[in-house]
Protein backbone atom coordinates (compact mmCIF):
# COMPACT_ATOMS: atom_id res chain seq x y z
CA UNK A 1 0.00 0.00 0.00
CA UNK A 2 0.92 3.39 -0.81
CA UNK A 3 1.46 6.59 1.36
CA UNK A 4 -1.18 8.29 0.43
CA UNK A 5 -4.85 7.73 -1.59
CA UNK A 6 -3.73 10.65 -3.83
CA UNK A 7 -0.56 8.30 -5.08
CA UNK A 8 -3.22 5.02 -4.79
CA UNK A 9 -5.29 7.13 -7.52
CA UNK A 10 -2.28 7.45 -9.80
CA UNK A 11 -1.62 3.24 -9.15
CA UNK A 12 -5.04 2.89 -10.50
CA UNK A 13 -5.16 5.33 -13.37
CA UNK A 14 -2.13 3.07 -14.77
CA UNK A 15 -4.06 -0.27 -13.97
CA UNK A 16 -7.80 0.19 -14.36
CA UNK A 17 -7.58 3.43 -16.77
CA UNK A 18 -10.95 3.20 -17.64
CA UNK A 19 -12.65 1.96 -14.45
CA UNK A 20 -15.16 4.98 -13.27
CA UNK A 21 -13.55 6.62 -10.34
CA UNK A 22 -16.73 9.85 -9.55
CA UNK A 23 -19.94 10.32 -10.55
CA UNK A 24 -20.85 13.82 -9.42
CA UNK A 25 -24.16 14.76 -10.67
CA UNK A 26 -24.88 14.75 -14.64
CA UNK A 27 -20.48 14.69 -14.60
CA UNK A 28 -17.81 11.70 -14.22
CA UNK A 29 -14.57 10.89 -14.53
CA UNK A 30 -12.48 8.04 -14.72
CA UNK A 31 -9.12 7.17 -13.06
CA UNK A 32 -6.79 8.43 -15.88
CA UNK A 33 -8.59 11.59 -15.88
CA UNK A 34 -8.77 11.74 -12.15
CA UNK A 35 -5.53 11.09 -12.09
CA UNK A 36 -4.27 13.64 -15.16
CA UNK A 37 -6.24 16.14 -13.26
CA UNK A 38 -4.79 15.54 -10.10
CA UNK A 39 -1.60 16.22 -11.52
CA UNK A 40 -2.94 19.12 -13.17
CA UNK A 41 -3.67 21.26 -9.96
CA UNK A 42 -0.78 20.01 -8.02
CA UNK A 43 1.51 21.55 -11.08
CA UNK A 44 -0.52 24.69 -10.97
CA UNK A 45 -0.33 24.70 -7.23
CA UNK A 46 2.94 24.36 -7.49
CA UNK A 47 3.64 26.92 -10.08
CA UNK A 48 1.79 29.62 -8.17
CA UNK A 49 4.40 28.72 -4.88
CA UNK A 50 2.39 26.05 -2.93
CA UNK A 51 4.97 23.71 -1.29
CA UNK A 52 5.11 20.55 0.75
CA UNK A 53 3.87 21.49 3.83
CA UNK A 54 1.51 23.92 3.47
CA UNK A 55 -1.93 24.25 4.45
CA UNK A 56 -4.08 24.89 1.66
CA UNK A 57 -8.20 26.06 2.73
CA UNK A 58 -10.63 25.02 0.08
CA UNK A 59 -14.15 25.59 0.21
CA UNK A 60 -16.27 22.71 -0.64
CA UNK A 61 -18.74 21.32 -3.42
CA UNK A 62 -19.83 18.67 -4.68
CA UNK A 63 -18.20 19.79 -8.57
CA UNK A 64 -15.79 17.72 -9.95
CA UNK A 65 -12.93 20.37 -9.57
CA UNK A 66 -13.31 20.65 -6.10
CA UNK A 67 -12.56 16.48 -6.58
CA UNK A 68 -9.60 17.30 -8.65
CA UNK A 69 -8.32 20.44 -6.31
CA UNK A 70 -8.72 18.30 -3.13
CA UNK A 71 -6.44 15.26 -4.47
CA UNK A 72 -3.75 17.67 -6.11
CA UNK A 73 -3.06 19.01 -2.80
CA UNK A 74 -2.69 15.74 -1.33
CA UNK A 75 -0.08 14.30 -4.83
CA UNK A 76 1.74 17.65 -4.36
CA UNK A 77 2.39 16.60 -0.35
CA UNK A 78 0.63 20.02 1.25
CA UNK A 79 -2.30 19.77 3.84
CA UNK A 80 -5.89 20.01 2.90
CA UNK A 81 -8.04 22.24 4.83
CA UNK A 82 -11.69 21.88 3.55
CA UNK A 83 -14.05 23.99 4.70
CA UNK A 84 -18.20 24.18 4.61
CA UNK A 85 -19.95 25.76 1.39
CA UNK A 86 -20.95 29.60 1.75
CA UNK A 87 -18.52 29.40 5.39
CA UNK A 88 -18.42 32.98 5.60
CA UNK A 89 -15.36 34.94 4.65
CA UNK A 90 -14.54 36.59 8.32
CA UNK A 91 -14.53 32.85 9.12
CA UNK A 92 -12.27 31.54 6.72
CA UNK A 93 -9.84 34.33 7.23
CA UNK A 94 -9.78 33.59 10.86
CA UNK A 95 -8.77 29.68 10.40
CA UNK A 96 -6.59 30.97 7.76
CA UNK A 97 -4.84 33.18 10.04
CA UNK A 98 -4.53 30.62 12.72
CA UNK A 99 -3.25 28.08 10.28
CA UNK A 100 -0.84 30.33 8.67
CA UNK A 101 -2.33 29.34 5.53
CA UNK A 102 -1.35 31.56 2.59
CA UNK A 103 -3.50 29.98 0.21
CA UNK A 104 -7.28 30.05 0.21
CA UNK A 105 -9.64 28.54 -2.58
CA UNK A 106 -13.12 29.51 -2.40
CA UNK A 107 -15.69 28.21 -5.38
CA UNK A 108 -16.59 31.78 -6.49
CA UNK A 109 -14.72 35.29 -6.45
CA UNK A 110 -15.29 36.89 -3.45
CA UNK A 111 -14.44 40.67 -3.08
CA UNK A 112 -14.18 40.73 1.33
CA UNK A 113 -11.13 38.16 0.82
CA UNK A 114 -9.03 39.68 -1.52
CA UNK A 115 -6.33 36.79 -1.26
CA UNK A 116 -8.54 34.37 -2.21
CA UNK A 117 -8.43 32.42 -5.65
CA UNK A 118 -11.75 31.60 -7.31
CA UNK A 119 -11.97 28.10 -8.09
CA UNK A 120 -14.18 28.96 -11.39
CA UNK A 121 -11.59 31.02 -12.54
CA UNK A 122 -8.13 29.58 -11.75
CA UNK A 123 -9.77 26.04 -13.47
CA UNK A 124 -9.64 27.25 -16.66
CA UNK A 125 -5.76 27.56 -15.79
CA UNK A 126 -5.78 24.23 -14.30
CA UNK A 127 -6.79 22.71 -17.29
CA UNK A 128 -4.40 23.90 -19.34
CA UNK A 129 -1.42 22.93 -17.43
CA UNK A 130 0.93 20.39 -18.44
CA UNK A 131 0.14 16.75 -16.40
CA UNK A 132 3.76 15.97 -15.58
CA UNK A 133 3.69 16.48 -12.52
CA UNK A 134 5.69 13.91 -10.38
CA UNK A 135 4.04 12.95 -7.36
CA UNK A 136 5.53 13.78 -3.23
CA UNK A 137 6.16 10.75 -1.58
CA UNK A 138 5.32 11.90 1.57
CA UNK A 139 6.11 11.50 4.83
CA UNK A 140 3.89 9.02 7.18
CA UNK A 141 3.99 11.95 9.76
CA UNK A 142 3.20 14.90 7.35
CA UNK A 143 -0.07 16.50 7.30
CA UNK A 144 -2.67 15.36 4.91
CA UNK A 145 -5.53 17.08 6.09
CA UNK A 146 -6.85 19.19 9.17
CA UNK A 147 -10.69 18.57 9.47
CA UNK A 148 -12.57 20.76 11.77
CA UNK A 149 -15.46 19.32 13.83
CA UNK A 150 -18.32 20.40 14.21
CA UNK A 151 -18.49 21.56 17.54
CA UNK A 152 -21.68 20.14 18.99
CA UNK A 153 -19.64 19.16 22.19
CA UNK A 154 -17.78 21.95 22.49
CA UNK A 155 -15.36 24.51 20.25
CA UNK A 156 -14.62 23.36 16.72
CA UNK A 157 -11.68 22.01 16.23
CA UNK A 158 -8.90 20.79 13.81
CA UNK A 159 -8.27 17.40 13.47
CA UNK A 160 -4.65 16.54 12.59
CA UNK A 161 -4.61 13.78 10.03
CA UNK A 162 -1.03 12.82 9.04
CA UNK A 163 -1.00 10.45 5.77
CA UNK A 164 0.00 7.92 7.32
CA UNK A 165 -3.43 8.07 9.69
CA UNK A 166 -5.63 8.35 6.58
CA UNK A 167 -4.65 5.32 5.03
CA UNK A 168 -4.56 3.45 7.99
CA UNK A 169 -8.55 4.90 8.54
CA UNK A 170 -9.02 3.69 4.95
CA UNK A 171 -7.62 0.44 5.79
CA UNK A 172 -9.80 0.00 8.48
CA UNK A 173 -13.03 0.92 6.11
CA UNK A 174 -11.51 -1.80 3.84
CA UNK A 175 -11.55 -4.55 6.18
CA UNK A 176 -14.99 -3.11 7.95
CA UNK A 177 -17.12 -3.38 4.35
CA UNK A 178 -15.01 -5.97 2.32
CA UNK A 179 -15.24 -3.50 -0.50
CA UNK A 180 -14.25 -4.46 -3.80
CA UNK A 181 -12.92 -2.18 -6.94
CA UNK A 182 -16.32 -2.86 -8.48
CA UNK A 183 -18.21 -1.21 -5.76
CA UNK A 184 -20.07 1.64 -6.56
CA UNK A 185 -20.67 3.96 -3.31
CA UNK A 186 -23.38 6.57 -3.04
CA UNK A 187 -22.05 9.34 -0.60
CA UNK A 188 -24.56 12.38 0.08
CA UNK A 189 -22.70 14.41 2.57
CA UNK A 190 -21.15 17.76 2.95
CA UNK A 191 -17.38 17.01 1.54
CA UNK A 192 -15.83 18.92 3.98
CA UNK A 193 -15.97 16.30 7.27
CA UNK A 194 -14.71 13.29 7.86
CA UNK A 195 -17.86 11.48 7.54
CA UNK A 196 -18.16 11.79 3.27
CA UNK A 197 -14.11 12.42 2.76
CA UNK A 198 -12.93 9.36 4.16
CA UNK A 199 -15.47 7.14 2.13
CA UNK A 200 -14.12 8.41 -0.61
CA UNK A 201 -10.52 7.86 0.56
CA UNK A 202 -11.45 4.20 1.42
CA UNK A 203 -13.46 3.77 -2.02
CA UNK A 204 -10.03 5.10 -4.05
CA UNK A 205 -7.69 2.97 -1.77
CA UNK A 206 -9.14 0.09 -3.69
CA UNK A 207 -10.08 1.52 -7.39
CA UNK A 208 -14.28 1.47 -7.00
CA UNK A 209 -16.52 4.04 -7.72
CA UNK A 210 -17.92 6.71 -5.62
CA UNK A 211 -21.09 8.78 -6.34
CA UNK A 212 -21.73 12.09 -5.02
CA UNK A 213 -24.95 13.69 -4.05
CA UNK A 214 -25.27 16.98 -1.60
CA UNK A 215 -27.89 15.05 0.25
CA UNK A 216 -30.30 11.91 0.43
CA UNK A 217 -33.36 14.37 1.27
CA UNK A 218 -34.81 14.71 -2.36
CA UNK A 219 -36.07 11.32 -2.16
CA UNK A 220 -36.65 11.34 -5.88
CA UNK A 221 -33.51 12.10 -7.03
CA UNK A 222 -31.84 10.03 -4.34
CA UNK A 223 -33.25 6.56 -5.35
CA UNK A 224 -32.89 7.70 -9.18
CA UNK A 225 -29.32 8.74 -8.58
CA UNK A 226 -29.04 5.07 -7.03
CA UNK A 227 -30.30 3.53 -10.49
CA UNK A 228 -28.64 5.67 -12.68
CA UNK A 229 -25.43 4.68 -11.45
CA UNK A 230 -25.89 1.46 -10.69
CA UNK A 231 -25.38 1.85 -7.00
CA UNK A 232 -23.96 -1.38 -4.97
CA UNK A 233 -23.63 0.51 -1.36
CA UNK A 234 -25.02 3.59 0.40
CA UNK A 235 -23.55 5.42 3.61
CA UNK A 236 -26.07 6.87 5.39
CA UNK A 237 -26.45 7.70 9.17
CA UNK A 238 -29.22 5.81 11.61
CA UNK A 239 -31.40 9.20 11.19
CA UNK A 240 -31.77 8.96 7.77
CA UNK A 241 -32.08 5.43 7.82
CA UNK A 242 -35.07 6.04 10.06
CA UNK A 243 -36.57 9.02 8.03
CA UNK A 244 -36.72 6.78 4.64
CA UNK A 245 -38.09 3.66 6.90
CA UNK A 246 -40.58 5.98 7.60
CA UNK A 247 -40.85 7.70 4.05
CA UNK A 248 -39.68 5.06 1.23
CA UNK A 249 -39.37 1.70 3.31
CA UNK A 250 -41.02 0.19 -0.37
CA UNK A 251 -37.98 1.96 -2.13
CA UNK A 252 -35.61 0.46 0.38
CA UNK A 253 -37.11 -3.05 -0.17
CA UNK A 254 -36.75 -2.92 -4.26
CA UNK A 255 -32.60 -2.81 -2.98
CA UNK A 256 -32.56 -6.08 -1.27
CA UNK A 257 -30.99 -7.60 -4.50
CA UNK A 258 -28.99 -4.98 -5.65
CA UNK A 259 -27.17 -3.64 -2.49
CA UNK A 260 -23.83 -5.26 -1.25
CA UNK A 261 -23.83 -3.05 2.06
CA UNK A 262 -24.98 0.14 4.09
CA UNK A 263 -22.43 1.81 5.70
CA UNK A 264 -23.53 3.93 8.90
CA UNK A 265 -21.96 5.82 11.39
CA UNK A 266 -22.48 8.86 14.03
CA UNK A 267 -24.93 7.51 16.69
CA UNK A 268 -27.07 3.49 17.26
CA UNK A 269 -29.63 2.21 15.75
CA UNK A 270 -32.94 2.35 17.89
CA UNK A 271 -33.79 -1.93 17.90
CA UNK A 272 -37.17 -1.12 15.92
CA UNK A 273 -35.27 0.01 13.02
CA UNK A 274 -32.89 -2.53 12.89
CA UNK A 275 -35.62 -5.14 13.22
CA UNK A 276 -37.32 -3.35 9.57
CA UNK A 277 -33.83 -3.25 7.83
CA UNK A 278 -33.49 -6.82 9.20
CA UNK A 279 -36.87 -7.18 7.53
CA UNK A 280 -36.83 -5.81 4.35
CA UNK A 281 -32.79 -6.39 3.14
CA UNK A 282 -32.06 -9.75 4.95
CA UNK A 283 -29.15 -10.56 2.69
CA UNK A 284 -27.09 -6.60 2.47
CA UNK A 285 -24.79 -6.39 5.12
CA UNK A 286 -25.12 -3.19 7.35
CA UNK A 287 -22.88 -2.13 8.93
CA UNK A 288 -22.54 0.64 12.10
CA UNK A 289 -19.25 1.76 12.85
CA UNK A 290 -18.16 3.58 15.90
CA UNK A 291 -15.38 5.76 16.01
CA UNK A 292 -14.67 9.28 15.90
CA UNK A 293 -13.11 12.46 13.50
CA UNK A 294 -10.31 11.72 15.72
CA UNK A 295 -9.56 8.39 14.34
CA UNK A 296 -12.00 6.88 11.90
CA UNK A 297 -13.77 4.13 12.82
CA UNK A 298 -12.64 1.66 15.37
CA UNK A 299 -15.27 -1.19 16.02
CA UNK A 300 -18.31 -2.21 13.89
CA UNK A 301 -21.14 -3.98 14.24
CA UNK A 302 -23.05 -6.02 11.67
CA UNK A 303 -26.59 -6.60 12.56
CA UNK A 304 -28.51 -7.75 9.02
CA UNK A 305 -26.74 -10.51 7.67
CA UNK A 306 -25.35 -11.80 11.38
CA UNK A 307 -28.85 -11.60 12.78
CA UNK A 308 -27.36 -8.79 15.60
CA UNK A 309 -25.99 -8.72 18.53
CA UNK A 310 -27.70 -10.47 21.93
CA UNK A 311 -26.76 -7.38 23.86
CA UNK A 312 -28.37 -4.09 23.88
CA UNK A 313 -26.12 -0.93 23.06
CA UNK A 314 -23.69 -2.74 21.12
CA UNK A 315 -21.18 -1.42 19.23
CA UNK A 316 -19.65 -4.39 17.42
CA UNK A 317 -16.07 -6.13 17.51
CA UNK A 318 -12.81 -4.20 17.22
CA UNK A 319 -10.89 -3.87 13.80
CA UNK A 320 -7.21 -5.08 13.93
CA UNK A 321 -6.01 -1.99 12.83
CA UNK A 322 -6.92 -0.92 16.55
CA UNK A 323 -6.50 -1.45 20.05
CA UNK A 324 -9.18 -0.40 22.37
CA UNK A 325 -8.91 -0.89 26.58
CA UNK A 326 -11.45 0.56 28.88
CA UNK A 327 -9.54 2.51 31.55
CA UNK A 328 -11.45 4.03 35.02
CA UNK A 329 -11.40 7.20 36.39
CA UNK A 330 -7.42 7.49 37.14
CA UNK A 331 -6.90 6.45 33.36
CA UNK A 332 -5.60 3.16 34.23
CA UNK A 333 -6.64 -0.17 32.30
CA UNK A 334 -9.65 -1.84 33.63
CA UNK A 335 -8.78 -5.64 32.72
CA UNK A 336 -11.97 -6.85 33.10
CA UNK A 337 -14.51 -4.24 32.29
CA UNK A 338 -17.98 -5.31 32.50
CA UNK A 339 -21.92 -3.35 32.87
CA UNK A 340 -20.80 -3.42 36.81
CA UNK A 341 -18.14 -1.75 36.11
CA UNK A 342 -17.59 0.16 32.85
CA UNK A 343 -14.88 3.24 32.23
CA UNK A 344 -13.76 5.33 29.06
CA UNK A 345 -13.32 4.09 25.97
CA UNK A 346 -9.41 4.75 24.99
CA UNK A 347 -7.73 3.57 21.48
CA UNK A 348 -4.38 3.06 20.33
CA UNK A 349 -3.96 3.24 16.71
CA UNK A 350 -2.26 4.44 13.52
CA UNK A 351 -5.15 5.63 12.91
CA UNK A 352 -5.11 8.37 15.86
CA UNK A 353 -5.14 12.17 14.93
CA UNK A 354 -1.50 14.08 15.56
CA UNK A 355 -3.32 15.98 17.67
CA UNK A 356 -5.58 19.40 17.40
CA UNK A 357 -4.41 22.61 15.35
CA UNK A 358 -3.18 25.21 17.91
CA UNK A 359 -5.07 23.53 20.75
CA UNK A 360 -2.08 21.98 23.50
CA UNK A 361 -4.39 21.62 26.18
CA UNK A 362 -7.70 19.74 24.17
CA UNK A 363 -4.82 17.69 22.84
CA UNK A 364 -3.16 16.53 26.08
CA UNK A 365 -6.82 15.95 27.15
CA UNK A 366 -7.30 13.65 24.38
CA UNK A 367 -4.38 12.05 23.90
CA UNK A 368 -2.60 10.51 26.94
CA UNK A 369 0.18 7.94 26.98
CA UNK A 370 -0.07 7.12 23.07
CA UNK A 371 -3.57 6.55 23.26
CA UNK A 372 -7.26 8.38 22.29
CA UNK A 373 -9.07 8.66 25.33
CA UNK A 374 -12.76 9.17 23.93
CA UNK A 375 -15.65 10.29 26.56
CA UNK A 376 -17.59 6.98 25.83
CA UNK A 377 -18.59 5.21 28.70
CA UNK A 378 -18.44 1.31 27.89
CA UNK A 379 -17.12 -2.12 28.69
CA UNK A 380 -16.68 -5.24 27.01
CA UNK A 381 -19.01 -8.20 26.33
CA UNK A 382 -17.43 -11.87 27.51
CA UNK A 383 -17.42 -12.56 23.57
CA UNK A 384 -15.64 -9.76 22.84
CA UNK A 385 -18.16 -7.15 21.60
CA UNK A 386 -17.86 -3.71 23.03
CA UNK A 387 -21.01 -2.15 24.80
CA UNK A 388 -21.34 1.48 24.79
CA UNK A 389 -22.89 2.79 27.60
CA UNK A 390 -23.19 6.48 27.12
CA UNK A 391 -21.23 9.06 26.63
CA UNK A 392 -19.46 10.87 30.15
CA UNK A 393 -20.59 14.32 29.20
CA UNK A 394 -24.01 13.12 28.78
CA UNK A 395 -24.76 11.47 31.95
CA UNK A 396 -27.39 12.49 34.37
CA UNK A 397 -26.68 12.55 37.96
CA UNK A 398 -29.78 12.73 39.85
CA UNK A 399 -28.29 12.72 43.39
CA UNK A 400 -26.24 10.19 42.89
CA UNK A 401 -27.78 8.12 40.84
CA UNK A 402 -26.47 8.06 36.91
CA UNK A 403 -28.62 7.41 33.96
CA UNK A 404 -26.89 7.07 30.96
CA UNK A 405 -29.76 9.24 28.58
CA UNK A 406 -29.64 7.02 25.57
CA UNK A 407 -30.15 3.68 27.60
CA UNK A 408 -33.53 5.42 28.54
CA UNK A 409 -34.02 6.81 25.16
CA UNK A 410 -33.78 3.14 23.43
CA UNK A 411 -36.32 1.63 25.54
CA UNK A 412 -38.66 4.73 24.59
CA UNK A 413 -38.30 3.88 21.28
CA UNK A 414 -40.13 0.80 21.36
CA UNK A 415 -43.71 2.95 21.94
CA UNK A 416 -46.14 2.47 19.58
CA UNK A 417 -46.37 6.52 19.12
CA UNK A 418 -42.73 7.83 19.48
CA UNK A 419 -40.74 8.45 16.26
CA UNK A 420 -37.69 9.88 18.37
CA UNK A 421 -36.88 10.75 21.82
CA UNK A 422 -34.51 12.51 24.08
CA UNK A 423 -33.69 12.52 27.37
CA UNK A 424 -32.17 16.51 28.87
CA UNK A 425 -31.91 16.62 32.58
CA UNK A 426 -34.19 19.62 33.99
CA UNK A 427 -33.06 21.37 37.64
CA UNK A 428 -36.47 22.33 39.27
CA UNK A 429 -36.02 24.25 42.31
CA UNK A 430 -32.36 23.12 42.67
CA UNK A 431 -32.95 19.06 42.34
CA UNK A 432 -32.36 17.76 39.42
CA UNK A 433 -34.92 15.85 37.35
CA UNK A 434 -35.48 14.35 34.24
CA UNK A 435 -37.39 15.37 30.76
CA UNK A 436 -38.02 13.23 28.13
CA UNK A 437 -38.66 14.85 24.51
CA UNK A 438 -40.79 12.84 22.42
CA UNK A 439 -41.74 13.75 18.60
CA UNK A 440 -44.73 11.59 17.86
CA UNK A 441 -44.95 9.14 14.61
CA UNK A 442 -47.76 10.80 12.26
CA UNK A 443 -51.03 10.70 13.01
CA UNK A 444 -50.59 9.26 16.78
CA UNK A 445 -51.15 11.22 19.76
CA UNK A 446 -48.98 11.01 22.98
CA UNK A 447 -49.62 7.92 25.03
CA UNK A 448 -47.90 9.09 28.34
CA UNK A 449 -48.48 5.15 29.76
CA UNK A 450 -47.72 3.58 27.08
CA UNK A 451 -43.98 5.01 27.17
CA UNK A 452 -43.98 4.55 31.29
CA UNK A 453 -45.01 1.53 30.97
CA UNK A 454 -42.26 0.85 28.69
CA UNK A 455 -39.46 2.72 30.66
CA UNK A 456 -41.03 0.27 33.90
CA UNK A 457 -40.48 -3.03 32.40
CA UNK A 458 -37.10 -2.44 31.05
CA UNK A 459 -35.48 0.20 33.65
CA UNK A 460 -34.75 1.07 37.09
CA UNK A 461 -37.75 3.46 38.97
CA UNK A 462 -35.06 6.27 39.19
CA UNK A 463 -34.88 6.32 35.17
CA UNK A 464 -38.64 7.20 34.64
CA UNK A 465 -38.69 10.90 33.44
CA UNK A 466 -40.67 13.42 35.77
CA UNK A 467 -42.26 14.93 32.67
CA UNK A 468 -42.86 13.84 28.94
CA UNK A 469 -42.79 16.66 26.45
CA UNK A 470 -43.55 16.43 22.94
CA UNK A 471 -41.79 18.60 20.20
CA UNK A 472 -41.57 19.06 16.97
CA UNK A 473 -38.09 17.38 16.61
CA UNK A 474 -35.56 16.86 17.48
CA UNK A 475 -32.46 18.77 16.27
CA UNK A 476 -29.54 16.99 14.65
CA UNK A 477 -25.60 18.13 13.01
CA UNK A 478 -25.48 17.18 9.45
CA UNK A 479 -24.17 13.63 9.79
CA UNK A 480 -27.48 12.90 11.88
CA UNK A 481 -25.85 12.92 15.25
CA UNK A 482 -28.57 14.36 17.71
CA UNK A 483 -27.16 17.99 18.71
CA UNK A 484 -27.90 17.62 22.49
CA UNK A 485 -26.08 20.85 23.46
CA UNK A 486 -28.72 23.00 21.68
CA UNK A 487 -31.71 20.69 22.60
CA UNK A 488 -30.79 21.11 26.53
CA UNK A 489 -30.60 24.70 25.58
CA UNK A 490 -33.28 24.77 24.09
CA UNK A 491 -36.04 22.66 26.17
CA UNK A 492 -34.09 21.86 29.16
CA UNK A 493 -34.77 25.10 31.35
Amino acid sequence: MLNSVALMIQKYALETPQQMAFYVGDESCDYKTLAQFNRKAAQYLSDNGVKVGDRVIVESDHILPYVYVWYGIQLLGATFVPLEKSTPSNRIAEIANELEASTIITLEKRDDLKNAWALSEIFEDIKNTDDSFEAVDPQPDSLAEILFTTGTTGKSKGVMVSFANQMNIALAGIETTNIKSDNVWLIPTPMNHAAGLRKCHIAMAVGSTVSLLESFRNFKLYFKTIADHKVTSLYLPPSAIHMLLAIASKDLAALKDQLRFIYSSSTAYPETDKEKMRALLPNVYMYNCFGCSEVGVVCTDEFCVSGGSKYTGSVGFPNSYSEIVVLDEDGNEIENSSAENPGLCAIRSKSVMQGYWNEPEQTAKALKNGMLVMSDICYFAENGELILVGRSNDTINLGGFKVAPVEVEDVVMRADCVDECLLVPVNMRGNMMLRLLVVLKDGKELNEKEIRDVIAKNLEPYKQPKQIVVVDEIIKTFNGKIDRKQMIAKYAQ
